[in-house]
Order: C-alpha cells, then structure tokens, then sequence
C-alpha cells in the first residue's frame, strides 16, 4: 500500500512538472482573469493527449492561466477533490469525479476565492455497462438472479423478447433482478443511459444439455437422484437432481453414491459430448453444496462408447475441480460452475501436485460418455453432500 501511495505521488510530481511552468506558478501577487486554454492527459508517454472529455475517476492536467485561486472544481454537478498542491497559477491536476452525475451539462466549473466563476466545455464519459457473470443461470420465477460486473448505472435488465425484470437491489458491480413470470432460455441484456450489454451466458441455458436428471439420466447404481425439495437441505434447481452424498469420504475411495456414470450406449446413443474446438468450450452445471466441503477432488472425464467409465482408456483427459483448495467450500444455495474443457489435461497418473498435467483432449468425436467423482488424496475422512444438475458442454 505504502508503494502505491509513493508511485502516486511521484506520478503527480512529475505530471506537474510537465505541465507547469516557472516557480512564480503559485505567485499570490499573480493577477488577471482566469483561463482555461486547453486540457491534457497525464501520461507524458501518451502523443495526442490534448482531450475535451475523459472517464470517470481519470487523472487530467487543466492548462491555463490566473487558476491559482481555484476552490472549488466541478464536473457536470459532481465535486472534485482538489489538492493545493497540485494548483498553481497555470496548471490544476485533478481526477474527473468516480460518481455518476445526475444532472449533465458537460461544463467543468470552476469557483474561485471572490467567489467569481468560470465555465468550460469539459464532458465526462461513463462506460457501458459490463456483464461479467452470475450466480446461476438457473433460477425459477419469482426467485432473485444475482448478476456481477461494472457501471451499472440506473440499469435496465431484461430476458429474451425483452421481457423486463424486476430490480430488487443495485451497486455499481452487482444487480439482483427478480426473475419475470415467462423468462425464457436465452441472454440477458443489461440497458443503462450509456450503453447495454448483452451476455454472453444464457439464463437456464438449454444448450446441449447431457444430462438433467429428469429425462436424461445416468447409471442407476451411482449417484441416486433425488426429487425437487425431497432433500432438507437442497431444494430443487431445475426438477431432479444427482446428489453424492456420504457420511464420510477419505483418500481414494471409489464409492458408487460419489460417483456419477453416464454410459451413452444406455442413453442417448453415439452422441458426442459436444463438437468444435475444446479452446472454445466449457463444461457447465449448477452445484448446490450445503455443508462444507473439505478435501477430496472432484474428477470429472468423458470416455469412448463403451458399457465402461474409461478411466483407464489410453489418453483420457481428466479435470480435476478442487473448490475447497483455499479453504472449505459452501455454497448459498445454487450456482453455476464453468470449467472450460482445456482444464481436462490430468492423465490418470499424473502427480497429485502436478498442476499442469501430461493429458488434453484429442477428439470429442470419440467421446461420448461422461463421469464424475469424488477421488484423490484426502486428510480425513469428512461427510460430503454435493449436489449437480444440468450437465452441459456450450460455447464460451
């Protein structure tokens, strides 16, 4: 923090030096009407920097004259933070205020020790909002989707036919939308005064569905499927759901309700797990884990067409999904998981503390099966609960 604070500083120094000029800048004794000439970036790297605008909470240089009275700076009907030392007769620094404006007149105002003022075109640009990610991607109607990015200013959001949704509480990184009756699958789009962004995740994305523990199903001696709300500590997602749970789990136990087997040759038939570029693809479901998760990785693999898991078939690729790594993982009800598909490069012997692994997948073509499971080292043995739904392979 200290360095920062000193990089700043010195930042600061060096831009005034650049823009001001002799060491009479700060003269008492220096008269005659203020003047703003023009308005410079900071970065002295930067050619073109001259600019009438600049975004928010950005660092620029005010060229003039007579400005050495300057008490109080105005943007749009937000108030700059200003330093006296950074004020001389001939140059301000400032950062343009981080806080959108509510009234714009693209004017910076200038108020000055006789109370005196000047006006000067000055705009302040505000981003686009972003849309970086969210909570779950599947949410019923009336229930709370949590969406994170930037500027989310005054925001509109809406669902596919642009159906409209409810704000429920906004900050500048985080929207919570309640979801409208009739949401359907697809993107969501976020609207503000300065832009809109749609997402490029889907809400209860429908896309390649694998596996959803209602019509599409795996093996019945694995992971048991548990009905919507049948569980106390897991109400339902989108229907049914796998559920691994056990009292206890410890190293290398390969044990049938901690895993879960797809075999296509008893469902959906010859169907690759997904086509296209594995660069361009992730593997995708909504996890619900009600009680902390310690140790013991989740791997998670697809296999060739075969009444087998195909672990042990050559060139497997297996992800291994550690969540509790930094410490024990618990969910707040559902969320979305994304692991894209280049994570799938551990062969089946790979070191426990390798993590760049020997394996990738070759050619999803041939792979048609997929299987999770809990299997690896552990420090104990501790009871796990994890519940998945939604298995799905969509584009990033």
């Amino acid at each position: 923090m200290k360095s920062f604070f000193s990089y700043t500083a010195l930042f600061m120094v060096l831009a005034l030096s650049i823009f001001s000029c002799k060491k009479d800048d700060n003269d008492a004794a220096s008269t005659g009407t203020p003047v703003v000439k023009y308005i410079r970036i900071t970065d002295p790297r930067a050619g073109d920097s001259l600019v009438v605008g600049a975004f928010m909470g950005g660092l620029i240089a005010i060229v003039g004259e007579n400005l050495q009275n300057t008490r109080e700076l105005w943007f749009n009907d937000q108030k700059a933070n200003l330093s006296p030392t950074y004020i001389t007769n001939k140059t301000i620094l400032v950062n343009v205020p981080s806080t959108v404006p509510s009234i714009v007149t693209n004017k910076m105002r200038f108020v000055f020790a006789d109370g005196s003022e000047l006006l000067h075109d000055f705009s302040v640009n505000v981003p686009a909002p972003t849309l970086t990610g969210i909570k779950c991607e599947y949410v019923p109607a009336g229930g709370i989707v949590e969406l994170v990015g930037d500027f989310f200013f005054e925001p509109k959001v809406f669902f596919t036919d642009n159906v409209a949704a409810e704000l429920v509480s906004i900050t500048k990184t985080k929207l919570e939308v309640r979801v409208p009756a009739g949401a359907k699958p697809g993107p969501i789009t976020i609207q503000t005064n300065f832009g809109k962004v749609k997402s490029r995740f889907f809400f209860r994305d429908n896309r390649n569905i694998i596996l959803d523990y209602d019509s599409k199903l795996h093996e019945t001696w694995t992971a048991p499927v548990t009905a919507a709300s049948a569980d106390p500590l897991v109400t339902g997602c989108d229907g049914s759901y796998a559920m691994f749970k056990h009292k206890a789990n410890g190293a290398w136990q390969w044990t049938n309700e901690l895993t879960m087997q797809y075999w296509a040759t008893r469902g959906r038939g010859r169907v690759p797990v997904a086509t296209g570029s594995i660069n361009d693809l992730t593997l995708k479901f909504e996890c619900n884990v009600p009680i902390e998760w310690k140790d013991v990785r989740m791997e998670m693999f697809f296999g060739p067409y075969a009444d087998d898991h195909g672990r042990d078939a050559a060139g497997t690729a297996i992800a291994r999904w550690k969540p509790w790594k930094e410490g024990p993982f618990k969910t707040n009800g559902w969320v979305t998981i994304s692991i894209p598909l280049t994570e799938f490069k551990y062969g089946k012997d790979d070191s426990d503390t390798d993590e760049i692994g020997t394996r990738k997948i070759e050619n999803l073509s041939n792979l048609t099966n997929v299987v999770f499971m809990l299997f690896g080292p552990a420090n104990g043995a501790n009871p796990v609960q994890i519940a998945i739904d939604n298995i799905r392979i969509v584009q990033n």
